[in-house]
């Protein structure tokens, strides 16, 4: 495994990621970053390996903690050959027995490592599924801009996917939000990362 990933995730998890490596062979790209995902597994095709990717805008322990996700995948592909459903009950104790490890060598900080300790006991598809270890998790971002709906004042105007919108009233888990150019009404999740505007 090349030193440049040293350059996205805690020194310390190093052997236990080449380790991995070692046992399940894969190839590594890291990408731009992607509004869809934030990393994704391609399993051996023709003659090319297991292929992985991760986002390099990630902070280093979202982007171990995805590595770690897809890895779970490999794993998983190398047992079941596509035979299970992606994220089934096989991937989802492959991927907590990941975790487990990985727990037991890196020395998170404590919101992030009392997330995980929840987060395994149920994975979800991605870290964006679990609204709480994503939240943690984005505390540690580099760039943040970005706040999460539900933040924003009612009444107030918020950016989301280009387009201008206005907070609504709250229904559940997601908020009434009315467009700007076109007056239409959209339920949005008060977990959705928005941009503020700041108006004078």
């Amino acid at each position: 495994m090349s030193n440049v990933l040293l350059k996205y995730i805690p020194e310390e998890a190093m052997p236990l990621i080449q380790k991995w490596y070692d046992q399940l062979p894969f190839h590594l790209r890291i990408t731009k970053a992607r509004k869809t995902k934030f990393g994704d597994f391609r399993p051996a095709f023709q003659g090319k390996p297991n292929r992985v990717s991760v986002n390099g805008n990630l902070n280093q322990f979202h982007f171990l903690i995805t590595l770690t996700h897809e890895i779970a995948h490999v794993a998983c592909w190398e047992k079941f050959k596509g035979k299970v459903n992606p994220h089934g009950i096989e991937w989802q104790m492959m991927y907590a027995e990941l975790l487990k490890q990985l727990l037991a060598t890196v020395k998170f900080p404590s919101d992030i490592q009392a997330a995980l300790q929840i987060h395994i006991t149920c994975p979800k598809a991605s870290s964006c599924s679990d609204p709480k270890l994503f939240k943690v998790l984005r505390r540690y971002d580099f760039n943040l801009d970005s706040v999460f709906l539900e933040s924003i004042p009612e009444g107030e105007l918020f950016n989301f996917q280009e387009r201008i919108f206005k907070r609504g009233k709250k229904r559940r888990t997601r908020f009434e939000c009315i467009e700007l150019k076109s007056q239409k009404t959209y339920l949005i999740s008060g977990h959705a990362e928005v941009d503020k505007i700041t108006t004078s």
